[in-house]
């Protein structure tokens, strides 16, 4: 993992307080920014900025889920 994956993932963790995500609120996470990614990649100039964010984000919440890499690249980009 690279640096910036270590942060998000540490910021989970601290808003978090010691009260573990259900699977089904990660799974609502991933989705709903799944399908914000997708919406902005379909925008004539969208920001990439915000376009790499949600990407990294759905990215970690795929992993938290225990999803193969591989599956979530093919489900972001679907």
């Amino acid at each position: 993992m690279d640096d910036t994956t270590r942060e998000m993932l540490a910021h989970y963790n601290a808003r978090s307080y010691a009260k573990p995500r259900s699977t089904p609120e990660v799974t609502a996470r991933y989705n709903l920014k799944r399908q914000q990614y997708q919406d902005l990649r379909k925008m004539d100039a969208p920001n990439h900025e915000q376009l790499s964010m949600l990407y990294a984000e759905a990215k970690v919440l795929g992993w938290v889920l225990g999803k193969e890499e591989k599956t979530v690249i093919r489900e972001l980009n679907s």
